[in-house]
């Protein structure tokens, strides 16, 4: 494609000459956007590494950075929005969020959700650790850019050490599923599009391109559905009691010394799908036909981990060596400009289930009211994907219009704890009822994994003042 084909590049007059620009840019890359990067990068792989579980991180294909180039920066700060508020070389940080990037590449569409709930454990405010900008979101998943771009999109701050002391720097962060992130590799969109204008034929092509992939993103995450429940149902399968025990020898001693080894390491309840996920993959997946001789895989844990305990409740956790109970109310969590009181008891389920909504207390009250108006809108519901994913969407809409800033995926959090409640036969139901029923159970699950104890009443009334309840 020739460029008297494209559209013509909108750029504004700048007080900057690209000679004193560049060599800005050169001295600023060196000193702090390379450190930066590099801190950013391994900070956020720090973060990652102590928040998700093995096959989680396994489910993030890529991550990669980039500072931007000269060129690509100086064309930026002279397009008309950027260059009015730019004067002096020293603007510039504080103007282009984007001088450094950073990408992570992932398997399925809910990748992309267990990012976003990963990173919602980031602080607010500017410290010596990586920290999340709330407010720079952009999920071009929900709503695709008109060229048919789809992702998610972050703002972290990060801080560097330079000659004259520390200085914060942000970087954007794209999360991307492995489609799409192939659709833009195969359009060409950063090279072809100029203030979001496409030559027509790559316009058509491109959306019809983006409409394919995001139908595959869609059946893949169907794919990916159905095997995790079945390897939550063959890693959770009932024991047999077959009165005596296949004896540990060879492959299988060697098995059984590797599911020893991770309880022995292990701080946190480990959910069994994922240590089966990693028998497999070390072993093969072909251990998971007979567990080595005991039949299902909980069996084979037992006999491997006697003295380990797993946990009761609909999903099954081995958990780490029992410790003392120890009567503890809360901690405060710095969330930016506000301070919410964040039992610690929270935090260790938040370790453990990186699902469970990190909320202020009024947001909680602001989520179940929201979730109640959706539930009499649509009427009765099932537990099944298709009622869940329409009850959320409605209470999600609700809150927008309501001007209430609550993620889809905290609704369905709490949407699908209540409704898969042996008490609840999917009629309409109040705020004050969602929210009782939630905490319950919750609490319920805290006590099921070991996070509090029968005697830790202080920890437990603490967790339901937090829920609104």
């Amino acid at each position: 494609m020739s460029a008297a084909h494209l559209p013509a590049i909108s750029s504004a007059p700048t007080p900057l000459g690209y000679a004193e620009f560049g060599d800005w840019y050169d001295d600023y890359r060196r000193r702090v956007l390379e450190p930066a990067m590099d801190a950013a990068s391994d900070q956020l792989d720090a973060a990652f590494d102590d928040l998700l579980s093995d096959r989680d991180l396994a489910r993030i294909r890529n991550a990669t950075g980039r500072v931007k180039s000269k060129r690509r920066t100086w064309r930026k700060i002279r397009q008309p929005r950027y260059a009015e508020r730019i004067t002096s070389v020293d603007d510039i940080p504080a103007v282009i969020d984007d001088l450094i990037g950073l990408r992570i590449t992932c398997t399925n569409l809910r990748d992309i959700e267990m990012v976003q709930s990963a990173l919602e454990a980031l602080p607010r405010t500017k410290g010596p650790s990586l920290w999340l900008d709330p407010a720079s979101e952009r999920d071009y998943v929900v709503s695709p850019k008109p060229s048919g771009y789809r992702g998610w999109h972050v703002n972290l701050g990060v801080t560097v050490n330079v000659a004259d002391g520390r200085l914060p720097m942000m970087c954007e962060l794209q999360v991307r599923t492995l489609l799409q992130d192939s659709w833009g590799e195969l359009t060409h969109e950063e090279t072809y599009a100029k203030d979001g204008a496409l030559p027509p034929l790559v316009e058509v092509l491109s959306k019809r391109m983006a409409d394919l992939f995001s139908t595959l993103d869609d059946i893949a995450e169907d794919l990916r559905t159905e095997l995790d429940r079945i390897d939550e149902e063959v890693a959770a399968a009932p024991v047999e009691s077959t009165g005596s025990s296949v004896p540990l020898s060879g492959i299988a001693a060697d098995a059984a010394d590797v599911l020893l080894d991770r309880w022995r390491a292990i701080d946190r309840p480990t959910d069994m799908g994922s240590l089966a996920w990693a028998l497999q993959r070390e072993f093969g997946a072909e251990v998971s036909d007979d567990w080595f001789g005991h039949g299902s895989f909980k069996r084979f844990l037992q006999v491997a981990v006697p003295d380990g305990e797993i946990s009761t409740g609909d999903k099954a956790y081995l958990l780490p060596l029992a410790e003392p109970e120890s009567e503890e109310v809360g901690e405060s969590r710095d969330a930016g400009d506000f301070q919410v009181e964040m039992p610690s008891a929270i935090t260790e389920l938040r370790r453990v289930d990186q699902t469970f909504p990190l909320l202020e207390t009024d947001q909680w009250a602001n989520l179940y009211a929201q979730l109640a108006a959706a539930w009499q809108e649509v009427g009765p519901r099932s537990s099944s994907q298709r009622a869940l994913h329409e009850l959320t969407k409605t209470a999600r809409d609700r809150a927008d219009a309501a001007g209430v800033s609550i993620a889809r995926r905290h609704f369905e959090h709490v949407a699908s704890v209540v409704l898969g409640a042996e008490e609840t036969d999917g009629s309409p139901q109040d705020a004050s009822v969602i929210a009782e029923r939630f905490s319950a159970l919750t609490i319920q699950r805290m006590l099921d994994l070991r996070i509090v104890g029968r005697k830790n009443g202080a920890r437990r009334a603490a967790v339901a003042a937090w829920l609104a309840t």
